[in-house]
């Protein structure tokens, strides 16, 4: 199978659109994107091959194993690694910090923990995140930028919020991402969330990745970065020998979280 990389930017339109719409017909395809029906035909015989999507009689629907499960269902999956992942990360963070949160379910644990201390600087995209920091008993400013407001994970999008985000220069930026691959490194799968965590890894003094073990056996859409853009890793469980050795070239270092609970 050949690397999703190698999509043109139609051809990633498409998987995109389908992400949103589930499935479509040809004809609303080609509509959509004002090429021809045999166009589209061949975008989704290259989409099938590369498992992004399943064709069906006229038209297709994205590849259930590509899907992002919705936001809810992400906290409870893993909820016992990230929980974890969470208290081992909260102890690299300095008191007095600025820190990134980005509006990922493992930051949601992550804020959990930070929501017990105080004096953090947090700027987010995030409603969840600042729910959970504004309920804790610690005082933290919590930064929120302006702009559209995505329902299904509660996360501030657009030009807008980026251009505002771009403005700081936290001393820490905490991420996650959809998948994490020896082949291509970081990966998600939206274009958006893609975009501010590359617009605010290289303003940040020190970038934390969040990733569960589960991410080691997951794919994406997009690519975010190589591991090298990262200082640390947080995960629970010891990760694939060639994603260490990837760590270990680039001096990063690899945090496991203990099974404490304090």
């Amino acid at each position: 199978m050949r690397d999703s990389g190698t999509l043109n930017i139609r051809q990633r339109s498409i998987a995109e659109w389908l992400q949103k719409t589930e499935s479509a017909s040809i004809q609303d395809l080609s509509e959509q994107f004002q090429v021809s029906d045999e166009t589209i035909r061949r975008d989704l015989r290259f989409l099938e091959q590369q498992g992004l999507v399943e064709k069906f009689h006229g038209g297709a629907r994205l590849n259930e194993e590509r899907k992002e499960a919705p936001f809810q269902r992400r906290m409870r999956e893993m909820a016992d690694a990230k929980r974890r992942i969470g208290i081992a990360a909260s102890r690299l963070i300095p008191d007095e910090s600025t820190v990134f949160l980005d509006n990922s379910s493992t930051s949601c644990f992550l804020a959990r923990e930070l929501a017990k201390r105080s004096g953090l600087s947090i700027i987010t995209l995030s409603l969840e995140v600042a729910k959970i920091l504004s309920a804790g008993s610690g005082r933290h400013r919590v930064i929120l930028p302006g702009g559209e407001l995505r329902v299904e994970d509660q996360t501030l999008i657009g030009a807008d919020a980026i251009r505002f985000v771009s403005q700081f220069t936290p001393s820490i930026c905490v991420i996650s991402v959809a998948a994490v691959t020896p082949e291509h490194g970081c990966m998600d799968f939206d274009l958006f969330e893609t975009e501010f965590k590359r617009v605010m890894m290289p303003l940040s003094k020190t970038v934390l990745l969040l990733a569960d073990s589960s991410k080691f056996r997951k794919s994406g859409l997009v690519k975010v970065c190589d591991l090298a853009a990262f200082d640390i890793m947080v995960t629970e469980a010891e990760p694939p020998g060639v994603i260490a050795d990837q760590l270990a070239m680039a001096n990063a270092s690899l945090v496991l979280a203990g099974g404490d609970t304090d």
